[in-house]
């Protein structure tokens, strides 16, 4: 099943991104297995025109992260057998740098119709400030107010939020790249991928907090373990 055959853009109103190339994530067949949503901002500029999310540069960049947080892993499949599914915020590859607001907003809707197709979902990353909108987008529309606080995204990385049940990592993208250069930034990401899988082990026997939590910020002894089934 692929995510775009529930909810499709019909009309491409965005001018800003590169409507032929855009994805459908594949969805597993096993959802209820799901505990951990990782979320990127869009599918790199370089995707193939496909109809599946088959992106090389997006998978290898996001193994890279698994593996830099103590996971062995070596395709995407091994990351959904950690019970991770990962997508991106917006479909389309981006025409330039940046994405619009409306653009992020437009297909939030997609994203929130993506997330509600796994039920048993603890923890979300979100890799990077298109994420972060894009989740705060969710929320608005649900409750009139953002997840995650507005302002300096550098301030909320990090942390821990609520979103009803769930529990929001606002981190970095994982963009090879940068982390190349950017030491701090891939232990960053690294702490929040194992603090997102740890926190969706043992989610049933957590209290449901609001607002950022010190207790999970930057937590390197929290050492990788499988999200059970």
């Amino acid at each position: 099943m692929l995510a775009g055959d529930l909810n499709r853009c019909i009309d491409f109103p965005c001018a800003d991104v590169r409507h032929e190339a855009n994805i459908r994530p594949e969805v597993p067949t096993r959802r209820d297995q799901i505990r951990v949503i990782m979320i990127s901002a869009a599918p790199s500029a370089d995707a193939a025109d496909t109809a599946d999310f088959d992106d090389p540069i997006v998978r290898e960049e996001t193994i890279d992260a698994f593996r830099a947080a103590g996971y062995d892993v070596r395709s995407i499949a091994d990351i959904r057998r950690l019970g991770v599914y990962v997508t991106t915020a917006v479909k389309c590859p981006k025409l330039g740098f940046g994405l619009r607001s409306e653009t992020i907003a437009n297909c939030s809707r997609l994203l929130e119709a993506e997330l509600e197709m796994f039920p048993n979902v603890r923890s979300i990353l979100l890799m990077g400030n298109t994420a972060i909108k894009a989740i705060n987008e969710i929320a608005r529309r649900r409750s009139g107010e953002p997840a995650i606080p507005t302002g300096s995204a550098y301030t909320v990385k990090g942390h821990e939020y609520r979103f009803g049940d769930v529990s929001l990592f606002p981190s970095y993208p994982a963009s090879g790249r940068n982390l190349s250069v950017e030491g701090d930034r891939q232990d960053v990401i690294a702490v929040d991928i194992r603090n997102a899988i740890v926190v969706a082990t043992d989610a049933p026997s957590r209290s449901h907090r609001t607002g950022p939590s010190q207790q999970r910020r930057r937590s390197p002894e929290l050492q990788p373990s499988e999200v059970r089934g």
